[in-house]
Parts: structure tokens; C-alpha cells; sequence
């Protein structure tokens, strides 16, 4: 019988620690899993978008990331077509998080756990999710690129980039707690302006703007603590003209999701975002892609995801 499942395994996601683990994991599926099954492993950046298109385009029903929310950014990547459809209707997502954040099964309230993953791939209960797509420039040249967790750009772009290029051995917590305070006292505000839902455009000087769509990023920050993944609304929070003193002094709140009613902080929800800005970096999920955010926007209803049901 041939495999309606494909497992896309990053094995450098979690500093490695899915090389290492992968045997046994594969092991427990192999006895659990009621469906036959494929794995193939991600060999550069951007492999795992080749690979779940291809999978998808060809017939396989499942597509199961392994790896960190970068991973998953890859394959929901592959998965939508250029105008944010599945290739195929009736196909869908599964997440086996093991990355150093693992922050977007956090909002959906579910474990890394071989045995979880199991039986949700097993039960085969299909939530539609939004996602998001951020449009910007690269080189002079329009870029664009899906999300499922939280964009952002400013100085959480910079410690995103920070993360990546470093040793993720401390987990995720410690590693972007350090990328924080190691890159936050350089970085320099920033004015932007925005437009949301064609309403007249708002200027302010920023040090981090936040689209999301999941509530957590960073190891563990809830940066939207009431964003929904089915409202078919991005949750905006922009952090305004704050030094390195208020940052480090914040988050404790940040952390716990509490920093809504500060000063410093605006947020409001919209379907579409069209900003001005200048050479900011720009992380989607957890990844650096580019810079110069032009736009951005929700899908509703665009991925179909293997998951519990909403709440747990």
C-alpha cells in the first residue's frame, strides 16, 4: 500500500537534537501509527518548501513537519500555491515540533510528544487555520512569503536574526532571552507608518511591530495574547519609542502576556496591513527572510491542520 503520509524532518532543527533523536521517534510511529508512511530529511534552507509541494502536488494527503515554527514556515510554504490554496483541497499539515521555540503549538495547546503526535495523525481531525502572507522587497524585487505563527520586524527581526546565527543549546527560553539583551541596547527605533484596513495611514517611531496570527514567539513571549487562529484577523501590536531600560523592565509582562494596557504598547486587529518602512529585518516565524515589510494579510481558513480540538 502506498504512503498517504510524508514525515519532512529537519535534522538540525532543535541544535541538532532531531538527528540525534529521530531513530527512536520514527521507531514509536512506525508500531503507533495506523497508515503507512515516507520520510525525507531537509538537507538546506528552503528544502522543506520543495519538498512538501512536490509531496502534495504528486498525491500525499499528510504532511507532517518536523522541526521548529521555521520548518513549519517552510512546508505550510510548500503546501500553498501562489495565490494561498492548497495544491490539493483535500490535502493537510501535521506538526511534530522540535525546535528551539516550538512556539506556535503553544496556541494551539498541544504537546511535542511522539505519542500526542500519534494520536492526533491517527484521530485525523482537520482544523482550518488562517495564515498570513507578508509581502516585501528583496533586492528591488517584490517578495512574497506565507506565515502561520507571528511576523514581526524591528528589533525582534534583529534578535531573530541573532538567534539563528548562534548556538541554540540553552533551549529556547535562555536563547532568545540572551539574543535580547545582547542585541536590544544597539538597535535604534525606527518611524513607520501603516495603513489598516484602508483607515488613513498612522505614523510612529517603533522598536518592534508584531503581525501575528499565534499568540507566542520568542521561547515562551506572548506577544497577542488573544489572537485566534480561526477569526480571520491578525492580531497588530506595536512597540513604540521604548529604550533598553523599558524593555528589560517589561518582559516579565511580555512574558506572561500583560503588557497590552502599558503606555508604550498600540494593538488592534485587521485583515490587511500596508506599511512604510525602511531596511527593517523581517522575521516570519521565527525565521529572517528579508526586509523593507510592504504588506500584510490574513487568509482565512487557508491550512488545513491536523489538531485537537480548539481550546486543547
Amino acid at each position: 500500500m502506498d504512503a498517504d503520509t510524508l514525515f519532512v524532518v529537519n535534522p538540525r532543527s532543535g541544535n541538532g537534537r532531531t538527528r540525534r533523536r529521530w531513530r527512536a521517534h520514527e521507531a514509536y510511529f512506525r508500531t503507533h501509527l495506523k497508515r503507512p508512511f515516507e520520510v525525507r530529511w531537509t538537507e538546506r534552507p528552503g528544502h522543506a518548501t520543495e519538498i512538501a509541494r512536490t509531496a502534495v502536488q504528486s498525491g500525499i494527503r499528510t504532511v507532517v513537519s518536523v522541526g521548529g515554527d521555521g520548518t513549519l514556515n517552510e512546508v505550510v510554504n510548500g503546501y500553498l500555491d501562489g495565490i494561498g490554496r492548497p495544491w490539493e483541497p483535500e490535502s493537510r499539515i501535521a506538526v511534530f515540533s522540535l525546535g528551539t521555540g516550538s512556539d506556535f503549538i503553544k496556541t494551539l495547546g498541544e504537546t511535542r510528544e511522539a505519542e500526542d503526535v500519534a494520536r492526533r495523525l491517527n484521530d485525523d481531525h482537520v482544523r482550518a487555520v488562517d495564515a498570513g502572507v507578508c509581502e516585501y522587497a528583496e533586492a528591488g524585487a517584490p517578495r512574497s512569503r506565507y506565515f502561520l505563527n507571528v511576523a514581526e520586524f524591528g528589533s525582534g527581526g534583529a534578535v531573530v536574526d541573532h538567534v539563528n546565527r548562534s548556538t541554540k543549546i540553552l533551549g529556547g527560553k535562555m536563547s532568545f532571552l540572551l539574543a535580547i539583551l545582547r542585541t536590544m541596547p544597539r538597535y535604534r527605533n525606527t518611524r513607520v507608518g501603516y495603513e489598516a484596513d484602508g483607515a488613513p495611514r498612522k505614523d510612529a517611531i517603533v522598536n518592534d511591530f508584531v503581525v501575528a496570527n499565534g499568540r507566542f514567539f520568542g521561547g515562551g513571549l506572548i506577544p497577542a495574547p488573544h489572537a485566534d487562529l480561526e477569526d480571520g484577523l491578525l492580531d497588530v501590536v506595536i512597540i513604540g519609542d521604548v529604550d533598553f531600560k523599558t524593555v528589560r523592565k517589561n518582559l516579565g509582562p511580555l512574558r506572561e502576556g500583560k503588557h497590552l494596557s502599558l503606555p508604550e504598547i498600540t494593538h488592534f486587529r485587521a485583515r490587511e496591513l500596508v506599511v512604510h518602512a525602511g531596511q527593517e529585518m523581517i522575521d516570519l516565524d521565527g525565521e529572517f527572510v528579508g526586509r523593507h515589510p510592504k504588506r500584510f494579510q490574513v487568509l482565512p481558513k487557508a491550512v488545513r491542520l491536523v489538531a485537537g480540538e480548539k481550546g486543547g
